[in-house]
């Protein structure tokens, strides 16, 4: 997984592909990890609503990357990569029907909390038409609930990474935390536009990696 192995740092366990019965320690996994992440602050303002829904809404999200990507874990499931695959034509309508904005929770919060997420993605699909027009692998989600984030997060992501350079696909992802920039740029991922939620959303960054040649 091409990681840097450092004398007395415990490095990350292997990841492999998550299996079905994995969902729910999943997204127990990704709503602590990410509890605090811009996107999640703008969808679920209110502390206590975030932390009744947020496990869902990752479940929803497993579930919706399980039918058109790939999901990669840890073998001690201290984080996760979802990705969508090229090969799937998936869109935001085709997301909403299966059940993203079924929010099990009351109606305002329901009402208020489908609006801002379909507020966001209609930003974020704009901008990925736009900046990654062609075929590619779409990084949804990475979270990461471990000390060692980077490397972690690294080996989770490496797979996929390792696959597009073999077949010459490029990769997509945007991210909400301007810290996180560094790190996919070390894995190849370049800022390929940037932008603001409309209504008082947060700014995000789009990248893009073109695949690598290996040589021999």
């Amino acid at each position: 997984m091409n990681l840097q192995i450092v004398p007395g740092i415990r490095q990350p366990n292997s990841v492999h592909k998550s299996e079905a019965r994995e969902v729910n320690s999943l997204s127990s996994v990704l709503s602590r990890a990410l509890h605090n992440e811009p996107q999640l602050l703008y969808l679920i303002p209110d502390e206590q609503t975030r932390r009744a829904v947020s496990p869902w809404f990752f479940q929803t999200a497993i579930q919706v990357s399980r039918i058109w990507g790939e999901i990669y874990t840890t073998d001690t499931a201290d984080g996760v990569a979802l990705w969508m695959s090229p090969e799937h034509n998936w869109t935001i309508g085709r997301i909403v029907r299966t059940g993203i904005i079924g929010i099990p929770f009351d109606l305002q919060s329901q009402i208020q909390i489908s609006r801002r997420f379909l507020k966001l993605c209609t930003s974020l699909a704009k901008a990925r038409r736009q900046l990654a027009p062609l075929s590619h692998w779409y990084l949804m989600i990475l979270g990461v609930e471990s000390e060692h984030e980077e490397a972690v997060g690294g080996a989770l992501i490496e797979p996929v990474l390792s696959r597009a350079d073999s077949t010459g696909m490029p990769c997509y992802l945007e991210t909400f935390n301007e810290k996180r920039l560094g790190f996919y740029k070390n894995h190849g991922f370049r800022i390929a536009g940037a932008g603001k939620i409309p209504g008082g959303g947060p700014s995000f960054w789009a990248m893009t990696r073109a695949a690598k040649i290996r040589s021999g």
